[in-house]
């Protein structure tokens, strides 16, 4: 018997291969995507649909609303396989039929996990499940995000431009949509040519601090910091940081720790997969802090920026070179409302040189 997933659950699969089935009443398009870490395809032939039925270890079942998939066959380098369900008909509504019924079955035909994706409503494309590549094997997630922009939209946002006429494909880059700086307390919605943002990127940059020495000039280790806070309401639920670089749910992931800020453009990047974010979480509060106690009048071309994580270009950045004798800067908030992301620049500082020591000041900007 098939165990039920709920949004946001996961199962771990177990088995070598597996089938992926949609029961759903009105027709559909059934799609799989190839993503990197990143969560992006890596060209046109990571995109399995009704133009391109087959990819690497992975195709359409002929008349059924199905994808068989080799999980071993997978190319390395592809960490997420995300399936993709949306109307043949692009003008419908996902709400107006019975709730989509996803099940995944092994190679036997036993049947694993079942999800059924409650809750849509006006949308037209819903990312279902994502397959994500584990330390020691497979496991499934049920996602359940309905897209606004339709599959179109969906797909743009992980690197591929599907028209919706249903056959042609080509890559085109993205449009800006933020403002190149935001003010502090400025807000702008995360949209990419009407549809939502599902990747974006914060990165954080500086430069080593010449000093004078005894022996000469050389560079001071002033170690700055990117945290990412997330949080249901008020209450602190998890973090990304140098300590802890995936949250438990593996939708927030930190570069690493750069101790000096030696090298060029991003020294820290924390990666956010909007998708994946649990229901209950309503913001996430990016801040930096010096892990030496150094003030910002001491940190040298320092900035931040917000990247879309599909495209990799800048949103908007800010520079964070004025200085001050604080140690820390609450510099950006990632909010949802009514099932909108946006993002708001903040720019407040604080005392603080570990994201523990932070979450009590950031709480008042909430």
């Amino acid at each position: 018997m098939a165990a039920l997933l709920t949004q946001g659950q996961t199962g771990e699969l177990g088995v070598a291969d597996i089938t992926v089935t949609v029961n759903y009443s009105a027709r559909i398009d059934l799609a799989a995507l190839l993503l990197t870490r990143s969560g992006s395809v890596r060209s046109d032939e990571d995109l399995i649909f009704y133009n391109q039925p087959a990819g690497p270890g992975i195709h359409l079942v002929p008349g059924q609303n199905a994808l068989a998939i080799s999980l071993q066959a997978i190319p390395k380098g592809i960490d997420h396989i995300r399936i993709v369900v949306a109307l043949e008909d692009r003008t419908g509504r996902l709400g107006d039929h019975p709730a989509p019924h996803i099940g995944i079955a092994g190679d036997q035909g036993n049947e694993l996990y079942e999800y059924v994706i409650e809750g849509l409503g006006a949308e037209s494309a819903v990312a279902a499940v994502d397959l994500d590549r584990g330390e020691h094997g497979w496991f499934a997630r049920a996602v359940g995000y309905g897209h606004h922009g339709g599959f179109a939209a969906l797909l743009a946002d992980h690197g591929v431009s599907v028209s919706n006429s249903p056959r042609t494909a080509q890559q085109q880059p993205a449009r800006q949509i933020i403002k190149p700086v935001l003010r502090p307390g400025e807000t702008a919605p995360l949209r990419r040519q009407g549809a939502d943002l599902t990747f974006v990127k914060m990165g954080l940059g500086w430069d080593p601090v010449p000093v004078q020495g005894k022996y000469g000039v050389r560079p001071a280790e002033i170690d700055l910091d990117a945290s990412a806070l997330i949080y249901a309401g008020n209450n602190l639920v998890d973090v990304a940081y140098y300590g802890r670089l995936v949250t438990g749910d593996g939708a927030i992931r930190h570069s690493g720790d750069n101790l000096t800020g030696e090298g060029k453009g991003d020294d820290e990047v924390i990666t956010v997969d909007l998708t994946r974010m649990p229901p209950y979480v309503t913001s996430i509060v990016f801040i930096i802090t010096s892990y030496a106690g150094h003030t910002f009048e001491r940190v040298r071309n320092a900035f931040w920026r917000l990247i879309d994580g599909t495209t990799n270009s800048e949103l908007t950045r800010s520079n964070l070179s004025a200085g001050g004798p604080h140690t820390g800067m609450v510099v950006a908030k990632v909010s949802r409302e009514d099932g909108v992301w946006s993002v708001q620049a903040l720019g407040h500082p604080i005392q603080a040189g570990h994201p523990v020591e932070a979450a009590a000041q950031v709480v008042r900007y909430l």
